[in-house]
């Protein structure tokens, strides 16, 4: 009896301590485990534990908590491809700073304008960009709370200098708990040589057209003072007043032709152009001034020129401001040469001349708008400094290019490059 009691009893202590330990030490452990998984960002084996409602719970919960996580995951996975996206997009340099200055973020754009490798994730404003104006311009932006603006030079060895806008646009008061400020740096150079460019072309336009009109204005003054003139001054007078009438005339045509070439929407009549043809019709046209100035002409091109895609009427101005050119700069006696030329896919028309040459120094801009190497002998010879720039506007309408060679007392060769089709 006494064995078979103890046995009952040691079943019945086994049993009850099976219970417990279904119902209260393994669901609580099942939670430990599930706890530690999350912890880690392992993925649980299971949410539903079994023997506690209690633990029961707090598996449903810490199932609820592990989807919240993944979504809050997801959302910032998304937002930083967006603001990725977002950077990476932009044409402008970009970069956030904290309240020290110290870079949280930056772009591609702003790693090339301060050559800043792509190893290189973090540091000051100061360390990266190496420029006080910028690092005060984001402090006084930060401080004032205020958006700040300001022009700054860079120069990076030798390479040319470059002028940068920069906007400080501190952060606002819902931004992740922290100060600091979004800095937008805009390479702001190209539009400031065209506004160089625009009041170069208005001044040198006023200067051009005040000359004529000066002369106009005292020769009319004269005549209103005494009509009466003897018949040869008045004819001289007249003579020089209808030289100025001219030149006049060609400039607000020129600048009228350049107006229409760089408008957005200038288009060229293509048509299929027989070069002889054309080349053979200008020389004729041109016989008369070369004989004016005592000059021998020379054209020459090969037999097999290929029919050129082009606007005739255009390509007709390009030569015969080339021309032009080379006529005005010639001596007594000397040869303009007019060629044509294939190469590869393309057409190569020069025209060169035996005159005064063109420095070096001055080649890289004479297709600028109104620059002349020798301003002076250029007024004299009548010219409005705009038949150059014409000509590279209407060569680079056609895609082709302009180059110039020269050399001082010797002569210059300036050439038009145009596709064939």
């Amino acid at each position: 009896m006494g064995l078979l009691a103890f046995s009952v009893a040691l079943a019945v202590a086994l049993a009850i301590g099976f219970a417990v330990w279904r119902k209260w030490i393994a669901p609580w452990k099942d939670v430990a485990r599930l706890a530690d998984d999350i912890v880690e960002s392992r993925p649980p084996r299971k949410f539903l534990i079994s023997g506690n409602s209690q633990a029961r719970r707090v598996g449903l919960a810490l199932e609820n908590l592990t989807d919240r996580r993944r979504e809050l995951e997801q959302r910032v996975r998304e937002g930083e491809l967006s603001v990725q996206a977002v950077f990476g997009a932009m044409l402008d340099g970009v970069v956030v700073v904290d309240d020290l200055r110290r870079v949280r973020l930056m772009n591609r754009e702003f790693r090339r304008v301060f050559e800043i490798d792509e190893d290189v994730s973090s540091g000051t404003l100061l360390e990266l960009v190496r420029h006080g104006s910028v690092d005060r311009l984001v402090m006084e932006a930060i401080r004032g709370g205020e958006p700040k603006r300001e022009s700054i030079q860079l120069s990076r060895g030798a390479s040319e200098g470059r002028e940068m806008e920069v906007s400080a646009v501190p952060l606002g008061e819902n931004s992740a708990q922290m100060e600091g400020a979004v800095v937008l740096f805009r390479d702001v150079t190209h539009l400031r040589k065209v506004e160089e460019m625009r009041r170069e072309f208005v001044a040198n336009v006023s200067h051009e057209l005040r000359t004529p009109l000066s002369i106009f204005r005292g020769y009319l003054e004269t005549l209103l003072d005494d009509p009466h003139q003897p018949p040869g001054e008045l004819l001289r007078i007249l003579e020089i007043m209808e030289r100025h009438s001219d030149r006049l005339n060609a400039l607000v045509e020129d600048v009228l032709s350049l107006a229409r070439l760089e408008s957005p929407g200038a288009e060229l009549d293509l048509s299929e152009v027989d070069l002889p043809d054309l080349l053979h019709s200008i020389m004729r046209d041109w016989e008369k001034r070369f004989a004016a100035k005592q000059l021998k002409s020379h054209l020459n091109f090969p037999g097999n020129l290929p029919l050129l895609q082009a606007d005739e009427s255009r390509l007709q101005e390009v030569i015969y401001n080339l021309l032009d050119n080379a006529v005005k700069y010639s001596q007594a006696g000397g040869t303009v040469f007019l060629r044509a030329e294939i190469e590869g896919e393309r057409v190569r028309i020069s025209v060169t001349d035996q005159g005064v040459g063109i420095p070096k120094a001055d080649l890289p801009r004479i297709f600028e708008r109104f620059y002349r190497a020798d301003k002076a002998r250029s007024r004299e010879l009548g010219g409005t400094g705009l038949g150059l720039s014409i000509v590279k506007h209407i060569t680079q309408l056609h895609g082709g290019a302009v180059e110039a060679e020269s050399e001082p007392g010797k002569g210059t060769m300036i050439s038009v490059v145009l596709p064939i089709r």
